[in-house]
């Protein structure tokens, strides 16, 4: 049995394992990596896009979309579009019409924009900070966010509906955990599921420290004017 077979018997949505069979991941790998779509040494592993953007293991790519719990006609936000390959899965089983994917990474958005448009021209793909959300189409009955939140992810949680389902690396750069979060009002029900590693969100709400130079250059900045100031108020 091939690694592709083993993934599929192991996926209990039936809609995203009729989604999984139809979608080759080869089309949405770079050239050099099209080989390695299913082969079983590589399934557990994620693959260098860009110097700064991984695509997620297949084994676990697959197992996040099969836990989000996926249904025709729910709205989807996704956080990190990456290749968009687990993004074209998601349209499958939902409508492409359906799917909001946010990505911070100009040279993926571009890469993910001429392979994923052509073939779901309704998704809405958005270069900007996904760890901000995208209040213009909340609330969302999925949010699945493929980079590591250095907390639970407030804005995004505020912007899914009434028990709606949230899938989410959790942690910081040595230790993560994988949680599903669901909505209910201000308790939301979080279930730790494993450990995972992932490379940590971008943007506003993720982690500074992967900023780019010119904002570490501000807070520096920032950093000796705030010292000054005290030092400044302390001889006052």
């Amino acid at each position: 049995m091939s690694a592709k077979d083993d993934i599929l018997r192991s996926i209990k949505n039936s809609k995203l394992a009729n989604a999984f069979i139809k979608v080759n991941r080869e089309d949405f790998l770079p050239q050099l990596l099209k080989k390695y779509a299913y082969d079983p040494n590589y399934v557990d592993k994620p693959f260098y896009i860009t110097p700064n953007v991984t695509t997620t293991a297949l084994s676990l790519g697959m197992y996040m979309l099969d836990i989000l719990n996926l249904g025709e006609t729910q709205k989807v936000l996704e956080i990190g579009t990456g290749i968009g390959y687990y993004t074209a899965l998601m349209a499958e089983v939902v409508g492409d019409n359906n799917v909001i994917s946010l990505e911070i990474d100009d040279t993926i958005f571009e890469y993910a924009k001429n392979i994923l448009l052509p073939k779901y021209p309704r998704i809405k793909l958005i270069k900007t900070d996904g760890s901000l959300g995208y209040d213009k189409e909340a609330p969302y009955d999925r949010i699945i966010i493929w980079a590591a939140a250095p907390t639970v992810p407030c804005k995004l949680y505020d912007q899914l509906r009434e028990n709606g389902i949230m899938v989410v690396p959790i942690g910081s750069e040595k230790a993560q955990g994988l949680y599903r979060i669901t909505k209910i009002g201000y308790e939301p029900k979080i279930e730790r599921l494993g450990d995972v590693i992932f490379m940590k969100m971008r943007g506003l709400f993720g982690f500074y420290e992967d900023d780019d130079p010119n904002e570490r250059r501000i807070k520096k900045i920032e950093e000796k004017v705030n010292r000054l100031l005290s030092k400044f108020m302390s001889q006052s």
